[in-house]
């Protein structure tokens, strides 16, 4: 099973993320949970359930901490997390800095679900879709 974090201060992204993963989920492929800041995100990768957490999604825009401090953060003391950068804007500069950081993958919204699902395959290969 491969657990999901997804991080992103705007509720309906979260249900996006829920609706597309729901199959995965049900067949025990994908264990999803969703958090709506960066802080948030950090609280719960420190505590017992955020240790199996495989990936992040992470959105770049949010208050407080951005998604770059979020990905520098997990970086620095959790290298084994896969993160995956989100952002509405097509901007090479965020993609550059997400790249220079340690981000994994660039994605932007709206997010390609199908593409996001494929890039989620070729990290675990053993997580297939039936």
């Amino acid at each position: 099973m491969i657990n999901i974090l997804t991080v992103d201060d705007e509720d309906d992204v979260a249900a996006l993320y829920k609706v597309f993963f729901k199959k995965e989920q049900k067949k025990e492929l994908i264990n999803l949970h969703c958090v709506k800041s960066g802080q948030e995100c950090i609280d719960f990768l420190n505590s017992k359930e955020g240790e199996s957490i495989h990936i992040v999604l992470c959105d770049i825009n949010m208050p407080e901490m951005d998604g770059f401090e979020v990905l520098t953060r997990i970086k620095r003391t959790l290298e084994h997390i896969k993160v995956f950068m989100i952002s509405a804007y097509d901007n090479d500069d965020f993609l550059a800095k997400a790249e220079k950081l340690g981000s994994e993958q660039y994605f932007t919204k709206p997010v390609n679900f199908p593409k996001l699902k494929t890039t989620i395959q070729e990290y675990f290969p053993d997580y297939k879709e039936s």
